[in-house]
């Protein structure tokens, strides 16, 4: 009886040290992956496209009228703060006006989500302004067409 018992409690043992070593092995892989994420995330921050800022600024005006893609500036530019904001990317000059926070800002990212991602035309109107080289416009009213 001795006997057998000290067989079952040695592959019981047996049985939680290989059982752990796989566990470990698991656990070991896992921080791989998080660091080859992490690897991979810093090289695609670093491959972050320029602003496509093309020539001279709008002139500051209350009444302006843009019209553009719906992105979102910081996803694809890393421009506009730390979280996603919308942007309107137009294809000819200035290449990118920001969209200020306010109500209307809020209805347009409703309809692209919070991360744009150009599936939205957006004819928007309001007051422009620019900053540090930047268009920004105040969205008083907007009109959006899905394109994709």
């Amino acid at each position: 009886m001795k006997k057998s018992f000290v067989i079952v409690i040695s592959l019981v043992v047996v049985g939680l040290i290989l059982g752990g070593i796989a566990f470990d092995r698991q656990r070991a892989k896992e921080r791989l992956r998080i660091a080859a994420e992490k690897t991979a995330a810093e090289q695609a921050k670093d491959k972050v496209p320029p602003l496509p800022q093309r020539g001279a600024l709008l002139a500051a005006a209350d009444a302006a009228e843009v019209t553009g893609s719906a992105m979102c500036g910081f996803c694809y530019w890393r421009e506009g703060g730390n979280w996603c904001n919308t942007v309107l990317q137009t294809p000819e000059e200035p290449g990118i006006v920001f969209l200020l926070p306010n109500e209307k800002r809020a209805e347009i990212e409703k309809l692209t989500g919070d991360c744009a991602g150009g599936n939205y035309s957006v004819t928007a109107r309001g007051t422009v302004t620019q900053y540090r080289g930047h268009n920004y416009m105040l969205v008083s009213n907007f009109e959006a067409v899905k394109t994709k």
